[in-house]
């Protein structure tokens, strides 16, 4: 095995680095990237010569920005021990901090691990964000940039242009979406909802970070409610931009699909219809209106029918009808068969200008005149051979006689799923569900929209990652969506703990950060679903951002040589460590989940030995932070073949290391 000093990253994007290093070791020489000797080897014409450059987007601050998504994390991530829901077993995770440091902190345990990242990010209004990292552009230093003031700050050009916060913004969103990139799986997806404000730079910069070729569409969001203090057009809808990690590597693995909304309803109707099918009984809405109105049954007994097929098809299409929700494509499965099964009629006509090869125009013999059916003008959608087989399937539709050109039979239980359109209406609120649950909070997002949102992109048991997160609106989403479907979805929420305004409804409430409205409702939600019965995971584990536990070096710029020998002489951890909090820090640099497992292991008599597991990771991590390891400790780890111990350079001797070594990876702080 081996031995070796835990450090962490130098880089939030170290692994890119090290994967670039082992594709092309002789561009690193010396330990530096040598960018010259890589466009040799990808023989890359040097094109900075061109007079019209590339195509990109710009603005002040971009650099600092990209610098930003790079620089290591400082921070750490420590457990909230009394706060949050059914936290031993619980795979939903909270994390209260600036998105940012969390993003880098996160990189290496959740790297390509999530499937679905949702956000509602601040929408650029011209004020100041709450997000106040280092590369935000004061006034003078974005009017001196762009030539709008001189260095004593004369202006030169209109002061009031929009451009700063254009820049502030798109600062703010660079090095986060270029982090949660790398979080996202191959086959992951990202959505971003945004206003008319950025939209266009957004889409944009996320060609820039994504890839153009992997945008997947553009979702109106139709709110059926314009904007009622707009001064030009009133807006009524949000965008929602979705992009995929790998578009072709998604979409050979998936299909992007939707359920149709209605179609489970519409088969259970059909099916209680056709159990009439042969009986005498009232019409459905006859009966509604009797048992409402404790009519008599004397004056319905003239309404009793016998049910035939044709009774039963008019009565469902009746019902369609009434259902007000239907979409296009579900309202065309209007008819059920002698099977009792729901479906539509569709042209087998060739669907191209041109016309069809001339073995499309076989034609179909009629089942009850034994005439040859009329053909589509240029011939029919499908061969021979896939005729035949709908044939034998029966799923051909043949009019009273041959005149008729016959169409396909589409089943609806063999379409349940359409394609995703690119706009979708739902102009409901939660308003009423906040006021019921006592949560002050202004617009939140519908929780039914992003469980339709989330329903698209997800399966089984992925993990849904929201970094603005909110008053938690997408872990509700979570929450519902695995009890509805009994699937075991995970969230990660980020939200910085920002306070609440000081006269606000939040604050006389006693909220005085978002982050404890979000973890009320949380709370709130999760209580209402297990009392419905639930048995789906309605935890969550709470996770606050502090500070490192581990000491930094820092260079020595000194003449005292007892003040050099000091910096020999320390605890590699801060004073007043908290033992659980070095634990988590540690996992997390280790690569390991927050939901891992953690245990202190029983039959280790000498020393305190926590045991972290993870079913994503394939060997065991052991952490022993006591300032002395036994050689009976010793002898108790050496059977944990090819797992990690982490254990203080100073607890163990040179012969230890060495014994342990032989067996594990021993990594020393």
């Amino acid at each position: 095995m081996s031995i070796e000093k835990l450090n962490k990253p130098e880089r939030s994007d170290q692994e890119r680095i090290d994967v670039l290093k082992e594709l092309f070791p002789e561009a690193f020489t010396d330990g530096t990237f040598n960018l010259e000797i890589l466009k040799e080897e990808l023989h890359i014409l040097d094109l900075s010569s061109e007079k019209d450059g590339f195509y990109e987007l710009k603005w002040p601050g971009k650099v600092e920005a990209k610098k930003l998504a790079a620089k290591p994390f400082t921070g750490s991530l420590y457990p909230m021990k009394h706060e949050g829901i059914n936290v031993e077993n619980t795979r939903n995770i909270l994390i209260e901090g600036e998105n940012l440091e969390v993003l880098r902190i996160l990189q290496k345990s959740y790297r390509e691990q999530v499937k679905f990242i949702y956000i509602d990010p601040p929408y650029n209004t011209g004020n100041d964000f709450i997000y106040e990292d280092e590369y935000k552009e004061s006034v003078h230093s974005y009017l001196l940039k762009t030539g709008q003031a001189d260095e004593e700050g004369v202006l030169t050009s209109n002061p009031k242009s929009s451009g700063r916060f254009h820049t502030n913004w798109l600062n703010m969103m660079y090095p986060r979406l270029r982090l949660a990139k790398f979080l996202l799986k191959k086959e992951g997806v990202i959505a971003i909802h945004i206003d008319e404000h950025e939209q266009s730079n957004l889409e944009l910069l996320m060609n820039e970070i994504f890839g153009e070729e992997n945008r997947l569409g553009h979702i109106i969001w139709d709110k059926r409610n314009p904007k009622g203090d707009a001064t030009g057009i009133a807006y009524q809808h949000e965008s929602i931009l979705v992009y995929a990690r790998n578009k072709d590597y998604l979409l050979a693995k998936h299909e992007i699909k939707r359920p149709k909304r209605n179609a489970e309803k519409m088969i259970r109707k059909a099916k209680e219809l056709f159990s009439k099918l042969g009986k005498t009984s009232l019409p459905d809405d006859l009966q509604e209106v009797a048992q409402k109105y404790t009519l008599p049954k004397s004056i319905l007994e003239e309404h009793i029918k016998e049910y035939d097929l044709d009774a039963v098809n008019e009565e469902y299409k009746k019902w369609l009808q009434t259902q007000d929700d239907l979409s296009g494509g579900e309202a065309a499965y209007k008819f059920i068969d002698e099977n009792g099964d729901v479906y539509r009629p569709v042209s087998m006509a060739w669907p191209n200008k041109k016309q069809a090869p001339d073995h499309y125009f076989i034609p179909l013999i009629h089942p009850q005149t034994k005439k040859p059916c009329a053909i589509p003008q240029r011939g029919w959608r499908n061969p021979p051979s896939t005729m035949r087989k709908l044939l034998e399937e029966n799923k051909i539709l043949f009019g009273k006689d041959e005149k008729t050109i016959p169409n396909r039979k589409y089943l609806l239980k063999e379409y349940l799923y359409e394609n995703i359109p690119s706009i979708l209406r739902y102009g409901g609120s939660d308003d009423d569900l906040f006021n019921k649950l006592g949560l002050p909070f202004e617009n939140p997002k519908p929780y039914r929209f992003a469980m339709d949102m989330i329903h698209f992109f997800t399966e089984e048991d992925d993990i849904i990652l929201d970094f603005f997160a909110g008053s938690g609106t997408t872990g509700h989403a979570v929450y519902e969506l695995n009890e509805k479907y009994h699937t075991r979805r995970r969230f990660i929420l980020v939200q910085v703990p920002e306070e609440t305004a000081k006269n606000s409804a939040a604050r006389k409430s006693g909220f005085n950060t978002i982050s404890q409205i979000t973890k009320k409702r949380l709370m709130e939600v999760a209580t209402c679903i297990k009392q419905r019965g639930a048995v789906s995971d309605c935890g969550f584990k709470v996770f606050g951002l502090g500070k490192t536990n581990i000491r930094q070096w820092s260079d020595f710029d000194g003449d005292r040589i007892e003040e050099l020998e000091e910096r020999f002489d320390y605890s590699p951890l801060v004073p007043g460590w908290n033992e659980e909090n070095v634990i988590t820090e540690l996992l997390l640099v280790q690569g390991f989940p927050l939901d891992s497992n953690r245990e202190v292991l029983k039959n280790v008599r000498y020393n305190k030995v926590w045991k972290i597991t993870h079913d994503r990771v394939d060997y065991s991590l052991y952490i022993c932070l006591d300032k002395k390891l036994e050689e009976h400790t010793a002898n108790d780890l050496i059977p944990f073949k090819g797992d990690v111990l982490i254990v203080l350079d100073d607890a163990v001797t040179d012969t230890l290391k060495m014994v342990l070594s032989e067996t594990l990876n021993v990594k020393t702080l």
